[in-house]
């Protein structure tokens, strides 16, 4: 029962981090400011999930 609860518990911090990347890639991508290749450098996205994020975005 511990070890299912760790998963979990895991499995919640990926999907966090992961929410907080794509949050981070908006707004660099609202800014105007950066590159796509800096943008996906800098959020840890890959530069194909960035240019797919902007597509959304438009």
């Amino acid at each position: 029962m511990c070890e299912a609860m760790e998963r979990i518990e895991a499995r919640g911090k990926l999907e966090g981090k992961r929410e907080t990347m794509f949050a981070t890639a908006k707004r660099m991508i609202k800014s105007g400011m950066l590159a796509m290749k800096d943008i996906a450098k800098f959020s840890g996205l890959s530069l194909a999930q960035v240019k797919k994020l902007q597509a959304e975005m438009a």
